[in-house]
Formats: C-alpha cells, sequence, structure tokens
C-alpha cells in the first residue's frame, strides 16, 4: 500500500472513524459510555497522523504550527472525555466539561492553521483547502467564543459543525489517495 492511499485512509477515519463509534456503537447501546469513548479516542488519533503524513510531502510552517497545534488540543479533548467517560462523580463531568470546549476549539484552531499552510501549496485544490479553512475556523469561533452552557442549551448547532468538519476530512482522504506521485 502506497503512502498516499495510507495517508487517504487515515484522512477518512479521521472524518468518519468517530462519528461511526459514537453513533453505530455508543448509541445503540453496544458500548457503554467508556468504551465508546475509547474507541472514539483511537479515531481521533488519526487526525494528526493524517496532517503530519502531508508535511512529508510538501514543506510548509503553517502546515507543522498547525500540526502542534492539533496535538495540543486533541490531547486536552481526550483527557476531558476520559474524564467525562470515567462517571466518577458530578464533579468530575464539571471537570471534563470545563476542559472539553478549549481542547476541542483548540483542535480546529490547528486545523485552520494547517489548511492555511494548503491554501499556500498545490496539496490540494484551492477550493478544498479554503473550505477546510473555513469549516475548521467556523468550528473553532463557534466552540471558542461560547461558553459551556451556551453550549450545551445551544449545542445543537454542535453536531452538524462536526458533520462538516468530518465531511471535509473524507473529501480530503479521497484527493488525497488521486493525488497525483
Amino acid at each position: 500500500m502506497t503512502d498516499k492511499m495510507v495517508n487517504g485512509i487515515l484522512f477518512i477515519i479521521a472524518g468518519l472513524g468517530s462519528i461511526a463509534v459514537y453513533i453505530g456503537l455508543g448509541e445503540t447501546g453496544l458500548l457503554d459510555k467508556g468504551h465508546t469513548e475509547k474507541i472514539a479516542a483511537y479515531t481521533l488519533v488519526t487526525i494528526p497522523l493524517a496532517f503530519m503524513m502531508t508535511r512529508n510531502v510538501i514543506r510548509n510552517s503553517f502546515i507543522d504550527a498547525g500540526l502542534v497545534t492539533i496535538v495540543v488540543g486533541l490531547s486536552l479533548g481526550l483527557v476531558s472525555d476520559a474524564i467525562n467517560s470515567a462517571e466518577i462523580s458530578a464533579e468530575s463531568d464539571l471537570i471534563g466539561e470545563a476542559i472539553a470546549w478549549t481542547g476541542w476549539s483548540i483542535m480546529y484552531l490547528g486545523i485552520f492553521i494547517s489548511a492555511m499552510g494548503y491554501l499556500r501549496t498545490n496539496l490540494f485544490p484551492n477550493w478544498l483547502s479554503g473550505l477546510l479553512a473555513l469549516t475548521s475556523f467556523v468550528m473553532f469561533a463557534f466552540l471558542a467564543v461560547l461558553n459551556g452552557e451556551q453550549l450545551e442549551n445551544g449545542g445543537d448547532i454542535v453536531p452538524p459543525l462536526w458533520m462538516i468538519n468530518s465531511l471535509v476530512l473524507v473529501i480530503l482522504g479521497v484527493f488525497t489517495m488521486r493525488r497525483a506521485e
């Protein structure tokens, strides 16, 4: 299997993996909350892996800076999900939620920064790099500006934004697999 095929598959897993786990396994009751979060975390780790593989194709300081930011945000987000899934007490949920929005917003900021780097290359079509920049910035801004209570009350927008970002990652995967050597 070629590097670009693996890279494309990682983008597709990054886009669809956690959705499939949360909806297919968690919502159906096949897995408890702890196992669902753990498996979703494994699929989310493909996000920085996919972005990291693209930096080996074309060097760009924005792509590198975005990758570091993605790793920091993903780490915070995964810690918050682990705390929430432990279901130790009501306080653990509060702690997990306090960390979650900051971590996930930082991850989307990192994706935005990488997308700005992609706009400066020919790695992806400009419309796709621009779409990645736009969708990740909207998700970042939404998560960064609103507080936890506002996100809980108006949280109906989070799933569609998450799905749109995931779809863009899948499209990146398809374009990566089809990219000429």
